[in-house]
């Protein structure tokens, strides 16, 4: 009876360590991020980008939280992040060309990782 309950509590205590399973709408949120921070274009308005990204990555966030995959969320609280120090540094004047490319990659690179852990669920 010991060993039951002793299987029974592992194998209730290893759920919780399962990754969300395969969404539609997520997978497309996922590439929609890709596509916006690969087509950041540092010559052009970057305020009016990042908050096109930004609203990308709230409505991932929004759509993670209602559903439920707090794996997502904590991917997405990253580029969250790096989406709002960016916009904050935009806030007090224009930003070299080299900063600019260098948080692009930064923000590809975050986009990439969640477009993988998303799209490589089953």
């Amino acid at each position: 009876m010991k060993k039951l309950l002793l299987i029974a509590l592992v194998a209730l205590s290893g759920c919780s360590m399962i990754p969300s399973k395969w969404d539609d709408n997520q997978s497309r949120a996922a590439v929609d991020l890709q596509l916006s921070t690969r087509h950041l274009d540092c010559a052009g308005d970057q305020k009016a980008q990042l908050n096109v990204i930004a609203s990308q990555v709230e409505w991932f966030d929004l759509y993670s939280q209602s559903k439920g995959t707090p794996d997502m969320q904590k991917l997405n609280a990253v580029l969250a992040t790096t989406v709002k120090e960016y916009q904050d540094r935009l806030d007090k004047g224009p930003v070299s060309a080299m900063y600019c490319d260098l948080k692009k990659k930064v923000l590809t690179q975050q986009a990439d990782i969640i477009a993988h852990a998303v799209l490589f669920r089953f």
